[in-house]
């Protein structure tokens, strides 16, 4: 039995610990773990009852293994399109870009290799559900739960390292894939997935700690459920903590009623337990108070509810493909072409495990596995009241599921191998006492014999299909072919022929993904080739809310004359994905410098602003003020709160006013005044309409009264750091050094939070001091910058400030430090030594 405890408990937390087993390699090699563990349950069960039986929840999951495996099997595309004529329209155009027909044997998946894998994940769950069982069978249900609680505790602890370490790197060598905030870095990086399980581990080890016969002593258990309830708070996942809340309150429902059944009071548990549970429970709470940062809170505080409404974004996708999906494992890569949200957004789930088995699976599977999953996992078959134990691991799947119709970690295998080693223990747990009804049927003695061998040959077979076609995922191949196509010189046609044959293979693999024709696309376009159009209409149908491929197919229109429509494809590009602006602005800039035509850039009404004020900056570095003048006016006329462009307006006319080019000054001064008013109802929190009002106040003379309310402002705005820096500007206008003084000790308070930050603001101190002339001060600042981020740009910036001041002594020791950081050279050597000379009198 050790043996079968050891597999379980490896496949389990090696799982999480690997990432949570999202990828496939790691899948490969953790799944053939819990069919090993199968194998030798199934060969005990043998040698104790002389045959072999299956738990119809391991009977449901490997029927949808087989199901999701025969997704991936190629079938005549004639027959394809009989029966899922969507998913035979996906892989007939798959190829046009290369202008050819699609492939003569095409599966109802439209990701195969992503099927491939799922079907082994499936497999592996009902695996790891039969070995979790037998072990329960003989050693009841407390293994399998203890083991979950292990897991979530190393995975928490791991976290916790993580985030004491400030490490953005998970074991210091993987880069997740997008930038994460302290402390939400480690082997489950999705604050969502990491609250899930931890519930799932908390619920665990609450039930560990009401056991009569305890596993452990209970205060550890306790201070164990009180580590996991901090991490689950500090991940700061608002339907994570909200699922605990719900999962303690089910507990102590689960545990009333049983007393009450019994006859028993005080909720199934004597006082000092729960005094004991309520302490870890406070005390977990009490830790992530301690530890939560205020990001942490802002997260959790967040109301956003956004995301509920894609479980309806799900809908058109089943419209399509309503009878066989589009293949487990394929939504990533299917769902751009129905996404109508803006935004260059990459969706991997639908957030709900229903709507996402309804559209992989297609509606009559996914709605019989519900069902049969519902059925076989009822309350009375789990025994969720036999024991205090079996309620509190029930309550945590219970939580979990809840959690899964929001925030979608069914499909991370990590969660799912717990989640199934705890329904296997409670199952198990049950059949102790009644064998004949916990299993759905006996197998004849010869296939009993051969059963083990059997589920590790499947499980060996299946974790080798899963390496050679389901690897590399999606994800990771669009990251290989931009790699590729960086790497790749495009005027040479040999070089570009291996990048078509790399899209070649990824769109044989891929069909439905819009990325990899995009990629084609501007191949084709920045290889000077004739060919972008076919690639570019083919991920634009793949991939309708696409502002990278408008952007792109501007550009392509542009080449070959056809200026309007290329605005209008940056005004698609725009309003599609706002991080395009700026690019998309420089472009339209760059073709067309008539306003009428710039105007057809920009989306109508207010959604035009920003790009009118993109506009605006790129005609006003090309010199075009007056065209600049009027896009700003524009933008103004549309967003009477428009910051940029009320900024530049109001700089305007201040510039008018210094200048003394403005015939009426106190017009001058209404229409800043108006600017300033105009901002400040816009952003009550931000400073730059003050700021304005300052700068007019300098332009009258009266530097001190503009220099004291910019530093009233700035005690109350958002933004104190960029406040302090304008009011420190404005102090530098006062004669005297008081007020500059009292504006950069303020200044330096704000920011110095971290080495880099404080060496950036003193050196923009010295700047400022170094232009009033106050040398001294400059200097005192360029060497505290030095001092905070040692770097051989900061000891260069100080040498040269203290040659320019004649402080030559100390410009030669910053020189040395430079060239300690960067290496000593011809050049500084000889410069380190006319300083000692200069220092010396010796010319």
């Amino acid at each position: 039995m050790r043996p079968l405890v050891a597999l379980v408990a490896l496949t389990v937390a090696g799982s999480a610990l690997a990432l949570g087993g999202v990828h496939a390699r790691v899948v490969a090699l953790i799944a053939p773990l819990a069919f090993a563990a199968a194998a030798l349950a199934l060969r005990r069960e043998q040698e104790r009852k002389g045959s072999v039986s299956l738990a119809l929840p391991a009977i449901v999951a490997t029927a949808l293994a087989a199901y999701t495996l025969l997704q991936a099997v190629p079938l005549p595309v004639a027959l394809l399109e009989r029966i899922a004529p969507s998913n035979a329209d996906v892989w007939a155009r798959a190829l046009l870009p290369f202008g050819e027909a699609g492939p003569r044997f095409a599966s109802l998946s439209l990701d195969p290799g992503a099927t491939v894998v799922e079907a082994l994940k499936w497999s592996s769950y009902a695996a790891i559900f039969t070995a979790s069982a037998a072990v329960s069978a003989r050693r009841g249900a407390a293994t399998g739960v203890a083991t979950v609680f292990l897991s979530a505790l190393a995975v928490a602890l791991v976290t916790v390292v993580h985030g004491l370490a400030g490490s953005t790197e998970v074991y210091g060598f993987y880069t997740p894939s997008a930038p994460l905030p302290p402390w939400h870095v480690g082997p489950l990086i999705n604050p969502n997935t990491l609250a899930g399980y931890l519930n799932l581990g908390a619920l665990a080890g609450m039930g560990l700690v009401l056991m009569h016969e305890p596993v452990a002593p209970r205060w550890l258990v306790a201070a164990g459920v009180a580590f996991l309830v901090a991490v689950d708070v500090t991940s700061a996942s608002r339907g994570g903590v909200i699922a605990l809340i719900l999962g303690v309150l089910l507990l102590v429902l689960l545990l009333r009623i049983r007393a009450a059944r019994r006859g028993g009071s005080g909720g199934g548990a004597e006082p000092s337990l729960r005094w004991l549970l309520g302490a870890a429970l406070l005390g977990g709470a009490l830790l992530a108070s301690l530890g939560g940062t205020r990001d942490t809170w802002f997260e959790l505080y967040d109301k956003n509810l956004d995301k509920l409404s894609m479980v309806l974004w799900a809908l058109p996708v089943l419209r399509e493909h309503p009878i066989f999906g589009i293949g487990r494992g394929a939504f990533e890569s299917v769902f751009p072409a129905y996404r109508s949200s803006p935004g260059h957004v990459v969706f991997a789930y639908v957030e709900n495990f229903p709507a996402q088995w309804l559209v992989e699976w297609g509606a009559p599977v996914a709605l019989a596995a519900l069902v049969l999953f519902a059925w076989s996992l009822a309350p009375s078959r789990l025994g969720a009241l036999r024991s205090r134990l079996a309620a509190s691991a029930f309550a945590g799947v219970v939580v979990v599921l809840l959690q899964n119709l929001a925030d979608l970690s069914l499909e991370i295998p990590a969660v799912c191998y717990a989640l199934a080693v705890v329904l296997g223990s409670l199952w198990g747990d049950r059949a102790r006492s009644r064998p004949s009804r916990a299993f759905a049927a006996k197998a004849p003695g010869r296939l009993a014999r051969l059963a083990p061998a059997v589920a590790l040959v499947v499980g060996l077979v299946l974790a080798a299909l899963s390496l050679a076609l389901g690897h590399p995922e999606v994800s990771a191949e669009r990251d290989l072919i931009r790699r590729k196509l960086e790497a790749t010189n495009l005027a040479d046609p040999a070089s570009h022929d291996v990048l078509e044959r790399e899209l070649h293979a990824a769109m044989r693999r891929h069909p439905a993904e819009p990325y990899f024709p995009l990629i084609g696309g501007l191949a084709a376009y920045q290889g000077k080739r004739e060919r972008a159009l076919p690639w570019l209409q083919r991920t634009l149908e793949r991939g309708h809310v696409n502002g990278r491929a408008h952007l792109l197919l501007a550009q392509v229109l542009a080449s070959r004359g056809a200026r309007r429509q290329a605005l209008l494809e940056l005004r698609i590009a725009a309003s599609q994905d706002s991080s395009l602006v700026g690019p998309a602005g420089v472009f339209a800039a760059r073709i067309s410098r008539d306003f009428d035509e710039l105007l057809g850039a920009a989306p109508e009404g207010k959604a035009g602003v920003p790009m009118l004020d993109e506009l605006a900056v790129q005609a006003r570095n090309l010199g075009r003020a007056e065209l600049a003048a009027r896009l700003d006016a524009e933008a103004i006329t549309r967003n009477p709160g428009a910051r940029g462009p009320r900024v530049r307006a109001a700089e305007v006319v201040l510039d008018a006013l210094a200048k003394g080019t403005c015939d009426d000054r106190e017009r001058c001064a209404r229409e800043i005044e108006a600017h300033a008013a105009a901002l400040e109802a816009a952003h009550p929190g931000d400073f730059v309409a003050e700021r304005i009002r300052a700068q007019r106040l300098v332009l009258e003379g009266k530097s001190e009264e503009a220099e004291a309310r910019l530093a009233a402002r700035c005690v109350l705005v958002k933004e104190r750091a960029s406040c302090l820096r304008a009011r420190v500007e404005i102090a530098s206008r006062v004669p005297g050094v008081s007020r500059i003084d009292a504006a950069s000790k303020d200044l330096l308070a704000a920011t110095c939070l971290s080495a880099s930050a404080c060496a950036e603001a003193a050196g923009f101190l010295a700047r400022i001091r170094e232009g009033r002339g106050d040398t001294g001060s400059a200097l005192t600042f360029f060497a505290r910058a030095a001092r905070e981020e040692p770097t051989e740009a900061r000891w260069m910036a100080l040498a040269d400030a203290a040659s320019r001041a004649g402080a030559h002594a100390q410009a030669a020791d910053a020189l040395e430090r430079a060239a300690q950081k960067g290496g000593m050279t011809e050049v500084l050597r000889k410069r380190i030594a006319e300083e000692r000379a200069k220092a010396l009198g010796v010319h």
